[in-house]
């Protein structure tokens, strides 16, 4: 008996959830599709079965975790307005505690493989950039808004050099 739309959707959720999981832990250097579906634990066939591609399951895996992480940037500075100092100094206090090493680790992969031009890293990387840059204008005074980019730019650089001294 076929599964209904809604059986579907909950199963790809979860499978969803359990590879975002697994490359927060593993990063891309295990992320075959047949380590991928090891870890949901399905057989690939199944996985190509869900989601067409191997890709396709990383892109809304990806997605995923560039959701929660916008979620979590409000909990990061809650004020309404703020100036570019300190945005940049909330972002990179939280970006250097522990719980965040793991994504930190997988962001970085994203943007190398991304500056390679591989997808779906290259639009993935984009999407996590637009709603960081979105985030931090709208913590802006209206006048500052145009600074959002070089800010983000400023955190990622703080943060890189960071986690490359350690």
């Amino acid at each position: 008996m076929p599964s209904s739309p809604a059986k579907t959707k909950l199963k790809r959720q979860e499978i969803v959830g359990l590879v975002a999981q697994h490359l927060l832990q593993e990063g891309f250097r295990n992320s075959g599709l047949r380590a991928l579906a090891k870890s949901i634990p399905m057989s690939d066939r199944m996985v190509i079965y869900y989601f067409g591609s191997k890709d396709a399951l990383v892109s809304e895996a990806l997605l995923l975790l560039a959701d929660g992480l916008a979620a979590s940037l409000e909990s990061v500075l809650p004020d309404q307005q703020a100036s570019g100092a300190k945005i940049v100094k909330a972002l990179v206090d939280s970006a250097l505690v522990e719980e965040s090493r793991p994504m930190l680790r997988l962001w970085f992969e994203i943007v190398g493989l991304a500056v390679r031009g591989d997808e779906p890293y290259k639009t993935t990387a984009g999407l996590f950039l637009a709603r960081w840059e979105e985030w931090i204008s709208g913590k802006l005074e209206p006048k500052q808004r145009h600074r959002a980019l070089a800010l983000l730019a400023q955190v990622e650089g703080e943060v890189m050099i960071h986690l490359l001294r350690e």
